[in-house]
C-alpha cells in the first residue's frame, strides 16, 4: 500500500482550509482529522454487533461479568452526577 498525501486526494484548496481549521480545533492534525472520518465512515457500514465484538471479546479475556460492567456503568454515571451537582 502506498502512502497518500492529503494533496492527493483532490481537495480545494478552501476545502483543505477548512480541514486544516476543524482538525486544529479537534486538537488533531489534519491527517488525523481525516483519518478518523474515514475510519467513522467504514464503522458506519457494520452492524453495532460487528462494532462491539472485538470490546465483548476484551471484557470476557479479562474475566469481567455483564454484571460486573453494570456496576463499573452505574458507579461512573453517579461519579458523574455527583460532579454536576451544585454545592451549597
Amino acid at each position: 500500500m502506498s502512502s497518500l498525501l492529503i494533496h492527493d486526494i483532490g481537495l480545494l484548496p478552501a476545502q483543505l482550509k477548512a480541514v486544516q481549521k476543524k482538525a486544529k480545533h479537534a486538537g488533531q492534525t489534519a491527517p488525523e482529522y481525516i483519518r478518523l472520518l474515514v475510519e467513522r465512515d467504514l464503522l458506519a457500514d457494520k452492524s453495532f454487533d460487528e462494532i462491539l465484538r472485538p470490546i465483548r471479546r476484551g471484557f470476557a479475556a479479562a474475566g469481567i461479568t455483564e454484571d460486573q460492567l453494570d456496576q463499573i456503568v452505574k458507579r461512573s454515571r453517579s461519579a458523574a452526577r455527583a460532579k454536576r451537582r451544585p454545592r451549597p
